[in-house]
């Protein structure tokens, strides 16, 4: 039961998280977990003190003098002095390259090579009298895990390097060095992609991909994730975005490629990731990774449990609040054996005050606004999320060369908002050039009758009146799924073929209750002013349904991808999907409105049913074992139903479809320790939907919109103890015809900048210091693919209408943003970390929305504490 409780920090009201018995709760969770794990730990000490299969009572102290160096010749200094044997497990040639800090001084054995790997990203553990290094198990990530060698899903069998798509990897030491906590600022890692503010009906994390909107591809663990909720991190292992043609593996939508988070499952070892941040915008965060084999019950098991508490503020934004409370347990059995299962639960709740930021006025923002302004309703405003999902996974091999895996998954998605869009004068419906006339001007948003009287040049101490549109909805989605995948290697004529064939479908429903408070075309809500808005203000308004929806959505698709090594040179690889999506939609008014209130018309019920194959072909030419260049060509569509949401006029339109080409080149450098990609594509939409600006039931396929670019990145772990990630993308898009919108021919899409560009590297000091830098660009963007630009001076009234003197684009500036990080190991377990963000405190619009822009995070700092046993 989620309780709010309300206090003063910092002179300001801060409703906590659960109040405060809900921080007493998780604190007790947290040393609960500590308390218990150390006791575990404590116990097996007697047996094994490193959690390495070394007996604590044979490992007396040696004195060690190995001094810092490369890794190889540490470990030869190792095994002279204690007489043990040293494995390595590692992929071929990957040791040259690693360094080590050293060791001197009292030592167990055990603890001295730990020293000797400490920042290597390896761990060991002891078979009889050797000691076997390799890859470290769950949450660390070695060398080859920098430069990622494939994807996490089983519908790619090839090895990254060889997969002729842009793929890029967000490995878990990249987020840990950055200290993100969401999916939103981990996509900040790469490249093409570009964040955008909340939708009127649908909130939660809302970006494009290479320029096309990818807000219904978002995918956990290869399942369409479509829930309107702000993901956290706290229990995906990595992140993996796939740009470019994906309709074959993924279905409707992707058209500039998806999102796959994949979740953290057991693993065979026993450890605790206990970390606690605590931050100058009053965030305080919590999260739990605990681990635990069952032994050899049912062919090998283990348990894993994932626990997130946090609460806290947005530097900059006083009235913003972030609450949420996350719990992910998860059992696998059979882990040894050919048939392997995994079930999981997870559960996220939010309880925050939501911000839809600053308003427009005319082509940018509102002048004089301040940054700090609010121009909600603090104690009224609300958005809360509560999702469940449960999954079930199973693999079996029936040999080396064939397996079948299959998903099922039950999630359901409850969501409660009121959220304020501050708005100033109505949004131009076209863009009209300058000499053009237009049949009437702009209005006051908060009262569409009365013509506004606020221009750009319009003093800021004069605008008085800025509309509080409300934003209510509350929705419940829900979602039946399953996917089989059969993945068979073998052999034709002596050609070697990886075939991924797999069929899946299910349901999604969507049932969202929406309201207004407009009366006589006046928004009840009362308004506010742009320099001193009053956030303390009571909420009032007539308040009254305007529509319930109910739509259900039936789906299944087959597809299948095979890839043929044609000798050592060369890859062919082709796959067909064939998808019938049908749904169903019908939306009324239950009560009548009041007087003067809007009246909605029911809708159905209607229906819509799509048939649609999807293509894809590519070619691999690989000059070295190194390297790669490939060329990918892809189709996919998007049906009008593809967001659960249909009308009598979108029902009888076929689906947009698009196509894309791609040609790139990967290659690994450094002994794989770095792994650097580059790519030219080119997507264009054919038949984009259009709304009549005159009449919204005429909605037409009539649109052309083109993507191309070029795009490069490079994800390493360097020697000397570097980490590195950096991306960049030349984005060049335009509507290249439009019927309904011909002045938008030639300019660029929305929320689309021309170049972006991340980095971030990580480089270890002496005394065990990590010191880390980087930061973001994002250019400029607008903010509508059909209003690019608005009239922002009109002529007196003539019998044509006001003819237009002057034009602007509708758009918001590019922006840099950098941080830093400082992080030192304490002891073996335990580690500092201390995390600062827009260093310059740059005020910068982060998310646009072409009626509300909301500003980026100013300057904050965040330390945390992690402790590992």
């Amino acid at each position: 039961m989620m309780k709010r409780v309300e206090r003063k920090v910092l002179s300001r009201r801060v409703r906590t998280f659960s109040g405060a018995r809900g921080w007493v709760a998780a604190g007790t969770l947290a040393a609960y977990a500590v308390m218990g794990g150390t006791r575990a730990a404590r116990a097996a000490e007697k047996v094994d003190p490193s959690g390495a299969g070394v007996p604590g009572a044979t490992l007396p102290l040696k004195r060690f003098n190995i001094a810092a160096g490369p890794l190889n010749t540490a470990l030869a200094a190792y095994e002279k002095t204690t007489g043990l044997n040293v494995k390595l497990t590692l992929p071929a040639n990957t040791i040259a390259g690693f360094t080590s800090l050293g060791v001197a001084g009292l030592y167990r054995e055990d603890e001295a090579l730990r020293l000797l790997l400490d920042g290597t990203g390896l761990s060991f553990h002891a078979e009889g009298s050797a000691m076997v290094v390799g890859i470290a198990a769950s949450d660390t990530v070695s060398v080859t895990a920098a430069a990622r060698s494939d994807v996490a899903m089983a519908k790619f069998t090839q090895p990254l390097l060889d997969t002729p798509q842009s793929v890029s990897v967000v490995p878990q030491f990249v987020a840990k060095d950055e200290g993100v906590s969401t999916l939103r600022d981990t996509l900040r890692n790469v490249p093409g992609i570009s964040l955008a503010a909340g939708e009127s009906g649908a909130q939660g994390d809302n970006l494009t991909i290479r320029g096309f909107t990818a807000r219904n591809d978002i995918f956990l663990d290869g399942i369409r994730d479509f829930g309107s909720y702000y993901r956290d991190s706290f229990n995906y292992d990595q992140v993996e975005v796939l740009e470019g043609p994906a309709g074959v593996e993924f279905g409707r939508g992707s058209t500039g490629g998806v999102i796959n988070q994949e979740s953290k499952v057991p693993a065979m070892d026993r450890f605790a990731h206990i970390d606690a941040q605590f931050g100058t915008d009053l965030t305080r965060r919590v999260t739990a990774d605990l681990n635990s084999p069952i032994g050899d019950t049912l062919g090998g098991s283990a348990a894993r449990l994932n626990v997130m508490a946090q609460e806290g503020g947005v530097a900059g934004r006083d009235a913003a609040e972030i609450r949420r409370f996350g719990v992910a347990p998860a059992v696998s059995i059979g882990m040894n054996t050919k048939t392997r299962a995994t079930l999981g639960y997870f559960h996220l709740s939010e309880d925050d005050t939501p911000d839809y930021g600053l308003p427009w006025l005319a082509n940018g923002l509102a002048p004089g606004v301040n940054r700090h302004s609010y121009f909600g309703f603090r104690d009224e405003n609300y958005l809360k999320t509560n999702d469940d999902i449960v999954t079930l996974k199973v693999d079996h091999d029936f040999s080396p060369d064939v397996s079948v895996r299959t998903i099922a998954r039950a999630a359901n998605y409850p969501r409660d908002v009121q959220i304020t869009e501050p708005q100033i004068c109505s949004n131009a419906s076209m863009s009209v050039p300058v000499g053009g006339y237009v049949a009437s001007l702009p209005t006051l948003a908060y009262n569409s009758a009365v013509t506004c009287p606020y221009t750009p040049a319009t003093p800021a101490s004069e605008i008085a009146q800025v509309n509080r549109n409300q934003i209510q909805i509350k929705s419940v989605e829900s979602d039946l799924w399953d996917q089989t995948e059969v993945t068979a290697h073998f052999r034709t004529l002596a050609i070697p073929h990886a075939l991924v064939a797999g069929v899946e479908g299910g349901q999604e429903i969507s049932n969202p209750i929406k309201y207004s408070y407009t009366i006589n075309k006046v928004n009840t809500v009362p308004s506010t002013t742009l320099l001193d808005p009053n956030e303390a203000q009571p909420f009032g308004g007539t308040g009254y349904i305007s529509t319930v929806v109910h739509t259900k959505s039936k789906s299944v698709g087959l597809y299948f991808v095979d890839t043929v090594k044609l000798g050592r040179l060369f890859e062919a690889s082709g796959g067909v999907r064939w998808d019938r999506f049908v749904t169903g939609f019908n939306s009324y008014q239950p009560v009548a409105p009041p007087t003067g209130g809007t009246v909605s018309a029911p809708i159905g019920p209607i229906s819509q049913v799509v048939a649609q194959p999807s293509y894809r072909a590519a070619f691999v030419y690989k000059p070295s074992s190194r390297g790669s260049v490939y060329f990918d060509y892809g189709t996919s569509f998007d049906p009008s139903a593809e967001t659960l949401s249909l009308s009598v006029a979108t029902s009888i339109l076929p689906p947009e479809e698009n196509e894309s080409y791609e040609v790139g080149t990967k290659w690994n450098f450094l002994n794989e320790h770095l792994l650097v990609d580059a790519a030219w594509f080119r997507t264009e939409k054919d038949n984009a939907r259009e709304t009549d600006p005159t009449n919204s039931n005429n909605i037409v396929l009539a649109g052309n919109q083109l993507v191309k670019g070029v795009q490069f990145s490079v994800v390493g772990r360097l020697p000397e103890g570097t980490d590195l990630i950096a991306g960049y993308a030349y984005l060049d898009s335009a509507v290249i015809f439009s019927k309904l919108f011909p002045t938008s021919i030639g300019y660029p899409l929305a929320n689309v900048p021309k170049q972006t560009f991340n980095l971030f590297v990580t480089h270890r000091l002496p005394m065990r210091l990590y010191i880390g830098a980087g930061g973001n660009y994002v250019a400029s963007r607008t903010a509508s693919s059909t209003v690019p630009y608005v009239p922002v001076l009109y002529g007196p009234l003539t019998p044509q209408g006001y003819q237009v003197l002057a034009t602007a684009m509708k758009q918001v500036p590019g922006y840099w943003v950098f941080n830093a990080m400082l992080r030192r190991p304490v002891t073996d377990k335990l580690e500092l970390q201390a995390n600062v963000y827009n260093l310059l405190n740059r005020f910068y619009i982060d998310e646009p929305h072409p009626s509300h822009l909301v500003p980026g995070a100013g300057v904050s700092a965040l330390v945390g504490v992690n402790y590992r046993f």
